[in-house]
């Protein structure tokens, strides 16, 4: 039980960490979208851009944040 709590912690130290590292613009739509649970659309309203505008840029943001995370270790 303690190994497993010490790993989720060590992971979500990683994620933080990723999350920081972040450009600003891809790091507020990716809390957004899955930490606030916003819609695309609702998403593209705060950030007064197109929806397309914020599909690219979670895109680009998932992209660095999985580039960060496997860079220090974690797999797919």
């Amino acid at each position: 039980m303690t190994v497993a709590w010490i790993t989720w912690a060590v992971d979500r130290a990683e994620l933080i960490a990723g999350l920081s590292g972040l450009p600003a613009l891809e790091r507020e739509v990716l809390v957004l979208f899955y930490l606030e649970d916003l819609s695309i659309e609702d998403c593209a309203e705060i950030c007064a851009v197109p929806p397309g505008t914020i599909k690219s840029r979670l895109h680009r943001a998932r992209r660095l944040l999985r580039d960060h995370l496997e860079e220090k270790g974690f797999q797919r």
